[in-house]
């Protein structure tokens, strides 16, 4: 099992439709079937509900899909904080003050500032 074939699992769940979840993955159709039926091999279990089309999970697929969504989660959040930490932290920064709360912007910005 590989992180690419949690992803197609994912997309194929986003696209409802194996052409569509190969673009969206950047393979052939094909080759995203393949990956996905190597998935179901590897663990033992059917996932996908086949015909001449994708008709949805299997109760199976379901879990497995709820722990691929978990996982490929962590993945993209762990490539943004690598990528972060590559690149420094940069963006804009945003501060406003409602005038009813009674704190002073120009105060509020040297104490931020000194920090």
């Amino acid at each position: 099992m590989d992180i690419k074939q949690l992803i197609y699992l994912c997309n194929l769940e986003r696209e409802r439709h194996f052409g569509r979840a190969a673009d969206a993955s950047f393979v052939s159709q094909p080759t995203l079937s393949m990956r996905l039926k190597n998935l179901e091999r590897e663990l033992g279990v059917a996932l996908i509900h086949r015909g001449n089309s994708f008709q949805g999970f299997t109760a199976e697929g379901e879990r497995v899909l709820a722990w691929a969504r978990e996982i490929v989660s962590v993945y993209q959040g762990l490539r943004l904080e690598v990528e972060s930490l590559k690149q420094g932290v940069g963006g804009t920064l945003r501060i406003g003050i409602v005038p009813q709360c009674g704190l002073s912007l120009p105060q509020l910005l040297q104490q931020a500032q000194a920090r």
